[in-house]
């Protein structure tokens, strides 16, 4: 995947680390400040586990691409839990998503991933895919991509195959890739 980042941007960093904060008391003056709030409440109720937020920062995000500035997140099963259900079902239609946020409700459903260790592992993991989603646009960054790892043989592509770059780009745009494209 870093290869396609970048053959197709030019500059691709992994495991890369802003030093944004994770506390959402840091947010409470900017416009995501009383969705964080409820984020965090409602996650923290569903389960009992209120003292989920162990890092001061957010953690680093899987691809970050500097020009134009965006973050690109592979999820794998474990994203699809019911604590990343109830994050998402706050999310307002009036922001842009770089995913369809319905497709991964639907996810959520049907996966239903569970993470017992730490206990609270899967209001963590939402919490902090939360941050990554809502928190970039704040640092003038394009919306956080986000691919489903089960979605397509992503190492089938070639970065070096001007097609599978199209195909891989239009996964980055949510958008459908092209069926004459798609490898078995």
């Amino acid at each position: 995947m870093r290869e396609l980042l970048t053959a197709i941007y030019g500059n691709c960093r992994v495991n890369h680390s802003f030093g944004w904060s994770a506390l959402p008391e840091d947010y409470l003056t900017t416009p995501i400040g009383d969705l964080l709030r409820q984020v965090r409440t409602a996650l923290g109720g569903l389960r009992g586990h209120r003292d989920f937020i162990k890092s001061a920062v957010v953690p680093p995000c899987d691809f970050y691409i500097s020009t134009p500035p965006f973050i690109v997140e592979l999820d794998e099963s474990q994203h699809f839990s019911l604590p990343r259900l109830s994050a998402l079902s706050l999310y307002p239609v009036t922001l842009r998503y770089g995913f369809s946020v319905s497709r991964w409700q639907e996810l959520c459903r049907g996966i239903d991933a569970r993470d017992d260790t730490p206990i609270d592992r899967d209001e963590r993991r939402a919490w902090y895919d939360t941050l990554r989603d809502l928190v970039p646009p704040l640092h003038g960054f394009e919306p956080t991509v986000r691919l489903y790892a089960e979605a397509y043989p992503w190492c089938t592509l070639d970065a070096a195959q001007s097609p599978d770059c199209e195909q891989f780009n239009a996964w980055l745009d949510n958008r459908p890739p092209r069926s004459d494209a798609t490898k078995q």
